[in-house]
């Protein structure tokens, strides 16, 4: 079979090659490729005892990231679509997830049984819950081999709900093996490669990126159950590769061993970030102290790994890096015409990487792929080279006076003033601007004030780019990733 066109079929050819090989290494323990698919049939046997087929939807709702990870192995191996989703969902959004994705199966842990057991008579379709323990050591049955298309789903995962109820993103073996095959080739991923994993499993990046791709280059994953910075001096230096969100970078640096820590890391040959920016200001840094570029990459649910900076440069400050082998990627203006290079304009994108559909939703699956191109929603430029800077989303971009103002143009600034250890820039209605540019602030030195910020900004920002308004804050509003949620800052300013 050629590579990057069924998912399954090329990640059970990859086990099935080298049943020795370590793939896993977890909680200090450590298991082969032999070992990990022996477990996915026997946990597909399971699932097809409880009435799991072709299509069936497999829901991961556990904190234990073993059971997940051998479930939602099971899950594919009996032909049905696994739905990972966060442990700590609230009962109102649990709810929804399992109204929406009606899943068969539920793998849960015990906290989660018990909220799932009070919903299961206020649900349309109640599911079969299965405890987590249970899928690695169950009664099965016979394992019984579906057929499986590479067209099928392969996965479904929700989207961030930043701004309103989640969709459900479905990928397709064919889709999911083309994005992750260029990942792993873009990354030079091997089987020599020990890639540290400290990032949740209910998101692309944790499960996919890091951890399937590892896996579809015959690599060995090392997965940690959260992220603790002391902890994780110590297990990046067992790895050759770090894949990690800002936040994580953020508290290494106020570890105070992290420079001698870090004179020991001599395997590592790969840092990578993404789900959100890493601050300019603290970029160089962090760099000096790893002695290597922190590569930036850009993603998305619906479309896997979209671009990454090269791993031999260069390495444009604030770049995300250039469109990964299969992809087309363009910036286009409001008709649809090639924005000039060094101009705003709107990211679309088409290749064998997109998301089949949005689950339940042809309307807005139809919508978002009405011109051939799939609208990613961020704004951006490309210079001659074609590498990509991201500016902000579509929603996110403030409109004061008829001025556009780009948030993180206006981030970056701030965040290079003395004494800012965090900010995030949102616009609110007003009367007279239509928008007011206002800003939150999270100091690192508490003798930070509103004048000397506002003197910074001043000769800095364009008037109109300036904040209007700029409050102190503990923290941001954050998912688990560590992107921000501009919906919840907003209502500090308008409750």
């Amino acid at each position: 079979m050629a590579r990057g066109v069924h998912f399954l079929s090329e990640l059970r050819a990859t086990m099935e090659a080298q049943p020795e090989r370590p793939a896993l290494v977890y909680q200090g323990r450590s298991f082969t490729y032999g070992e990990l698919n022996a477990r996915a049939i026997f946990c597909a046997a399971v699932l097809q005892s409880l009435g799991v087929e072709r299509g069936d939807r497999v829901a991961l709702f556990t904190p234990g990231k073993l059971p997940l990870l051998v479930a939602h192995l099971g899950a594919m191996y009996a032909g049905g679509v696994p739905l990972p989703l966060n442990p700590r969902l609230t009962r109102e959004e649990m709810r929804y997830y399992l109204t929406d994705a009606r899943p068969r199966v539920v793998v849960a842990g015990a906290d989660q049984q018990a909220m799932l057991a009070e919903l299961a008579g206020q649900l349309p379709a109640a599911p079969i819950i299965l405890p987590d323990e249970a899928a690695l050591d169950g009664a099965a049955g016979r394992f019984r081999e579906p057929t499986v298309n590479r067209d099928d789903p392969c996965l479904i995962l929700y989207s961030s709900g930043t701004t309103g109820w989640p969709k459900g993103i479905v990928h397709t073996h064919a889709n999911a093996a083309s994005a992750l095959c260029a990942l792993a080739d873009c990354w030079q991923l091997a089987p020599s490669d020990v890639v540290v994993n400290m990032l949740p499993l209910f998101h692309i990046h944790g499960l996919a990126f890091a951890t399937q791709a590892t896996w579809l280059a015959g690599g060995l994953v090392r997965i940690e159950d959260g992220f603790d910075a002391h902890q994780a001096l110590e297990a990046i230096g067992q790895g050759t590769v770090f894949m990690a969100v800002p936040p994580m970078y953020y508290r290494l640096l106020d570890e105070p061993r992290l420079r001698e820590a870090a004179r020991a890391w001599s395997r590592v040959r790969l840092f990578t970030c993404g789900s959100a920016p890493i601050r300019p200001e603290v970029l160089p840094e962090l760099e000096e102290i790893l002695g290597r570029p922190v590569i930036n990459r850009y993603g998305m649910t619906e479309a896997h790994v979209i671009t990454s900076l090269p791993l031999a440069g260069p390495w444009p400050a604030g770049s995300v890096g250039s469109a990964l082998a299969g992809i087309e990627l363009r910036v286009i203006q409001g008709d649809g015409s090639p924005a000039p290079e060094g101009e705003v304009g709107s990211v679309v994108l088409r290749g064998p990487n997109l998301f089949r559909e949005y689950w339940q939703q042809p309307d807005a699956t139809r919508a978002a792929f009405a011109t051939g191109w799939f609208d990613t929603g961020d704004l951006g430029t490309l210079d001659p080279r074609g590498f990509l800077t991201l500016v902000g989303r579509k929603h996110d971009l403030i409109i004061t006076s008829g001025y556009n103002v780009y948030p993180q143009v206006v981030e970056r600034v701030i965040g290079e003033c003395p004494g800012v250890g965090q900010c995030a820039v949102v616009g609110i209605p007003d009367q007279d601007r239509g928008e007011e540019v206002v800003a939150a602030i999270v100091r690192s030195d508490a003798t930070l004030d509103q004048a000397r910020l506002s003197a910074w900004c001043s000769d800095r920002l364009i008037h109109y780019q300036r904040p209007r308004r700029i409050i102190f804050v503990e923290s941001l509003p954050r998912n688990s990733l560590g992107k921000l949620l501009r919906r919840e800052l907003r209502e500090l300013f308008v409750p």
